[in-house]
């Protein structure tokens, strides 16, 4: 199933030419479904650890074989944007971080964590250094872990999800 089949579809001036009116019919790209958040039954879910490479196609291609359920892979996750809520490569993440603090800054000091991971003064005891790239590397791959709904329950979601979007 696309994501934006079953969306509505709004009449839009597409030139935006004063006194001049051109409405055309376009997918309502604006409307968004978000999981119900008693969904919380870890039942449903499988664990999942994204590695380098995989992205929400590949991984709806391996396990529901079928790539445009890409979306349920992000609906489960909470995620909305792909581009900032999925792990990116290695090789994207030092492009990310190269632009963000510059080649020259990727080593440097970003903040100062204790044994127990916990941001400390420089002074604190045990005080360890985190560069800008490892303080990164650390976000990134906190996105990793995710939960995939199992395909066994995909035709209940992509039935509520299109009663919903239909609204």
């Amino acid at each position: 199933m696309a994501y934006f089949q079953y969306f509505p579809v709004i009449a839009y001036d597409v030139r935006g030419t004063k006194n001049n009116e051109n409405n055309q019919l376009i997918t309502d790209i604006l409307k968004r479904v978000r999981k119900k958040l008693e969904i919380v039954n870890y039942a449903f879910f499988e664990q999942y650890f994204v590695m380098d490479g995989d992205t929400p196609e590949s991984l709806a291609h391996k396990v529901y074989d079928d790539s445009t359920l890409h979306w349920i892979i992000l609906y489960g996750n909470y995620m909305t944007n792909p581009y900032y809520d999925w792990p990116l490569t290695y090789f994207d993440l030092q492009k990310f971080v190269n632009k963000k603090y510059g080649v020259s800054n990727i080593n440097n000091t970003h903040h100062y964590e204790d044994a127990d991971k916990y941001q400390v003064d420089s002074t604190a005891s045990g005080a360890t250094a985190i560069t800008n790239f490892i303080h990164e590397e650390t976000l990134n791959d906190a996105k990793r872990s995710i939960n995939i709904i199992k395909p066994e329950y995909v035709q209940y979601i992509v039935a509520e999800f299109k009663k919903i979007i239909v609204e």
